[in-house]
C-alpha cells in the first residue's frame, strides 16, 4: 500500500466530501477522487459509501481509519520534536487567530516583529474555529476558551467578558440604556443560529424580543458593523470595543472567556515560536486597549 495516500484518505473522512477534502488539502477534486481510487485498488475494498449527502465511511473504512489516525500522529509527533531542536530565528510559524484580532490588533503588532525577526516568516490563518495544533494545522493559536485542551501549553492574556454594545449616533437619538431591562426595548442586531452557541447570544434569545431585532449577523464581525452604523444595539465580547462602537452595560451573569496564547507542548522551545509568543504577549500586554472592562457599568 501507498501510505502516502493516507492523509487523503483521512481529509475525506474528515470532511464526508471529495470537495470539502480537496478544499483542505489545496488540491483539486478530481485528484482526491484519483487517489482515493488507488488506495481502495490497493486495499481491494471500498472505504467509502457514495452517498447524495456525502462520503460515509464503510466497516472497512472505519477500521483503516483507526490505524490512519495512530499513523499520523507518530508522524507529527515525529515532526515536533525534531522541529523543537531548531534553534534558528527564521522559517515559517503558522498563527491562527480569530477575525477580530488579525483586523483590529494583530496588523500592528506584526510590523514591528518583521522588523526585528525579519526571517521568521508568519503565515497567520484567520479563522473562529479551533484549529487543531495536534496536527500542524497551525504552530500557535490565539484562541478565546474557559479552559484550553490539557496538550497546549501557553499563557493567558487577558479574561474577556460580554457587554451591550451601542454606536454613538444610535445613543445620541434613543439615550443611553440605563439597565438591561430597558435595553431590550432597543432596536437590535441579533444573531443567526450558528452563534447561539456563546453564551453571549444564549442571554439576547431568552431577553431580547423577537420584535426588537432589525438584522440579524452570522458572525461577530458582522453584527459588530451593523451595530456601528446604528442599525441597533448588539451583544458582543469585549474586544470589539473601537470607536465607533462603545460598550455600555456589562453582562455580568455571562461567563468570560480567557484570550489565550497557545502551542502544542513538543513546540514550545522551538526559538521562533518562543519568541514570537514572547513578542505577542508584549504586544497585547502594552496594547492601551486591554484590559477591557474597566469603567463598564454592571447594573
Amino acid at each position: 500500500m501507498d501510505w502516502g495516500l493516507l492523509p487523503n484518505f483521512l481529509m475525506i473522512a474528515r470532511a464526508g466530501s471529495l470537495t470539502g477534502a480537496a478544499d483542505r488539502l489545496g488540491i483539486n477534486h478530481s485528484t482526491v477522487c484519483r487517489r482515493l481510487n488507488q488506495l481502495e485498488g490497493q486495499l481491494n475494498c471500498q472505504l467509502f459509501e457514495r452517498l447524495p449527502t456525502g462520503y460515509k465511511l464503510t466497516p472497512e473504512g472505519q477500521g483503516l481509519l483507526a490505524h490512519a489516525e495512530r499513523m499520523e500522529a507518530e508522524v507529527f509527533q515525529s515532526e515536533r520534536l525534531l522541529g523543537s531542536a531548531d534553534i534558528t530565528l527564521r522559517g515559517e510559524v503558522r498563527l491562527t487567530a480569530p477575525e477580530t484580532l488579525v483586523y483590529d490588533f494583530l496588523p500592528h503588532y506584526l510590523v514591528e516583529f518583521h522588523r526585528q525577526f525579519p526571517e521568521i516568516q508568519v503565515s497567520v490563518l484567520v479563522s473562529n474555529a479551533d484549529l487543531e495544533l495536534n496536527r500542524r494545522e497551525a504552530d500557535v493559536a490565539l484562541r478565546t476558551t474557559a479552559a484550553p485542551p490539557d496538550h497546549l501549553v501557553g499563557r493567558k492574556l487577558t479574561d474577556i467578558g460580554w457587554a451591550v454594545f451601542g454606536s454613538p449616533g444610535l445613543i445620541e437619538t434613543l439615550g443611553t440604556p440605563d439597565n438591561l431591562v430597558s435595553a431590550c426595548r432597543y432596536p437590535w442586531v441579533g444573531p443567526e443560529a450558528s452563534l447561539l452557541h456563546l453564551p453571549g447570544y444564549r442571554w439576547v434569545m431568552g431577553q431580547v424580543p423577537d420584535r426588537q431585532v432589525v438584522v440579524r449577523g452570522g458572525s461577530l464581525n458582522a453584527i459588530a458593523r451593523f451595530a456601528e452604523v446604528g442599525l441597533g444595539l448588539a451583544v458582543l465580547p469585549m474586544d470589539q470595543a473601537k470607536p465607533g462602537l462603545k460598550p455600555l452595560l456589562a453582562l455580568s451573569t455571562t461567563p468570560q472567556s480567557g484570550l489565550w496564547l497557545l502551542t502544542h507542548a513538543d513546540l514550545r522551545h522551538m526559538a521562533r515560536i518562543k519568541v514570537l509568543m514572547s513578542f505577542l504577549a508584549d504586544a497585547f500586554y502594552q496594547d492601551p486597549r486591554w484590559p477591557f472592562l474597566q469603567g463598564l457599568d454592571v447594573r
